[in-house]
């Protein structure tokens, strides 16, 4: 096995939530590992993964990055050191029975809590359409 493979292995079982001071953001492509995180975030009436599917959306890919000390230099009263914002790439038509939702839903992990940045994120893990942002 090559030091790329062996890079790509150590990357893939890296747990998600698992973002610590100094590491770097990353891009989830791996079909498993997708589904692991998405059914892994507590969402209304399911798990992420589940509403996501429930609203006509895949997952493409997930696009995960450590808040950063300029960040929360910047904006602190919406990020806080230790978050790790989480950007889902989705495919399909969202169906969110009237609610604007665009897909692609940004959502930000702070501590064993799951924060909506957005519409979409919003009624994926709350179940209604007032996004409050």
């Amino acid at each position: 096995m090559n030091s790329r493979n062996k890079f790509a292995l150590a990357l893939a079982a890296v747990p998600l939530l698992a973002v610590g001071k100094g590491d770097i953001a990353r891009e989830v492509k791996d079909p498993v590992e997708i589904s692991r995180i998405v059914h892994g975030v507590p969402a209304f009436r399911a798990d992420l993964g589940a509403r996501l599917s429930a609203g006509g959306m895949g997952v493409s890919g997930i696009y995960i990055r450590p808040i950063t000390r300029e960040d929360v230099a910047e904006d602190p009263m919406h990020v806080a050191p230790g978050d790790v914002e989480i950007h889902i790439y989705t495919t399909g038509d969202p169906d969110a029975g009237g609610c604007r939702i665009l897909g692609n839903p940004t959502i930000l992990k702070r501590g064993n809590r799951y924060i909506a940045e957005d519409r979409t994120g919003w009624w994926l893990l709350k179940g209604n359409c007032d996004y409050p942002g």
